[in-house]
């Protein structure tokens, strides 16, 4: 009895060692790292002063913010699609208003050379494999 015991203890102790956190929901993660990160990269690219780089961190959590509403919401993901482009328009907008033309210029530059998710087809998104 002793012996079932002792190994369904360490059974119990195995199968936790292996369990991991479960991820959450877009919603629920913290945008600071990815704030930083993003200000750290545009203040070295495009030599933003301290003022700037305060006013670029502010614009892109802002845009975080909305990103994250948008995909917590129950629409459909064509509309979610449109929010989003519409929230990227505005971003750029803020941009432009916070950069110089040059600086501006440079940081259209850096976002269309960074890589993205390839695009579903037909604005759909794929089917799952069975």
């Amino acid at each position: 009895m002793q012996k079932r015991l002792i190994i369904l203890l360490f059974a119990l102790i195995g199968f936790q060692a292996f369990a991991q956190p479960q991820a959450g929901p877009r919603g629920e993660r913290p945008p600071m790292p990815n704030a930083e990160l993003f200000t750290e990269r545009m203040t070295k690219e495009l030599n933003l002063n301290a003022a700037t780089s305060k006013k670029v961190h502010d614009a892109f959590l802002n845009n975080i913010k909305k990103m994250d509403k948008v995909f917590a919401s129950k629409a459909e993901e064509k509309d979610k699609r449109a929010a989003l482009d519409e929230n990227k328009k505005e971003f750029q907008k803020s941009m432009k208003s916070i950069l110089s033309t040059a600086q501006y210029t440079q940081f259209l530059k850096l976002e269309a050379e960074r890589p993205g998710p390839p695009p579903p087809p037909n604005g759909e998104r794929p089917p799952r494999p069975r």
